[in-house]
């Protein structure tokens, strides 16, 4: 097990080009595991939403623009193979980190009561809510477009000799049928009209003479 466990990881150390599933949306590196991409974006989320509590007491710029990145960020470095996780990781990391921040550092009155709990939770959400919404259309797309993008290359390189092998066979029956038709119109008529002529020499020659009427003196 030791063995087989070093392998891997000195294939993985490898200078060797990775796999074309094991790549991010740009280069030919190696992307982020799922569980990096995902720490990425917590990570940095969280970092910034301490920031902004500690320096305004709401989560604000800070907040809103490292979210962004983060969120972009691990959706462009992940692999290919680890796409699902960054891609609907955003609304999660948005509500959680957000109500964590709020409930752990946000100042609260001595007399407040479950209505001002429910304000200083609600408040971030619906006023950063544009901001969820746009960082998860961004890398929803971004993960359905390198879906489609990223591909098999011998997959891809297998469909398009299939069409091309196709096309060239149609097109090559097409020439021949093309060139047999022009072969029979460059014949000669005589060559066509000599099975005619013979025809009509045998039908002559095979026709039986005409038999003499008798005399009708004989018959008399």
């Amino acid at each position: 097990m030791t063995a087989t466990r070093d392998r891997r990881s000195d294939l993985d150390d490898s200078p060797a080009a990775p796999a074309w599933d094991e790549r991010p949306i740009l280069g030919r590196s190696r992307g982020l595991p799922w569980w990096g991409a995902i720490l990425l974006a917590w990570g940095l989320t969280a970092v910034a939403a301490v920031i902004d509590m500690q320096a305004q007491g709401t989560l604000g710029k800070i907040f809103q623009a490292t979210y962004v990145i983060s969120c972009v960020a691990a959706i462009c470095l992940v692999r290919r193979a680890n796409l699902f996780g960054p891609m609907v990781q955003p609304p999660l990391v948005f509500a959680i980190v957000a109500v964590v921040a709020n409930l752990a550092l946000a100042p609260t009155d001595a007399g407040g009561g479950k209505r001002t709990l429910l304000i200083t939770i609600g408040f971030p959400l619906t006023s950063n809510f544009p901001t969820m919404a746009i960082t998860t259309g961004i890398t929803l797309g971004l993960g359905i477009l390198r879906l489609f993008m990223q591909r098999d290359p011998d997959r891809v390189s297998g469909s398009r000799s299939g069409s091309s092998s196709r096309s060239g066979s149609g097109s090559g029956s097409g020439e021949s049928a093309r060139a047999k038709a022009s072969a029979a119109s460059a014949r000669p008529k005589s060559t066509r009209e000599r099975p005619s002529a013979e025809r009509g020499s045998t039908r002559t020659t095979d026709r039986k003479p005409p038999r003499k009427p008798r005399d009708r003196e004989d018959r008399a």
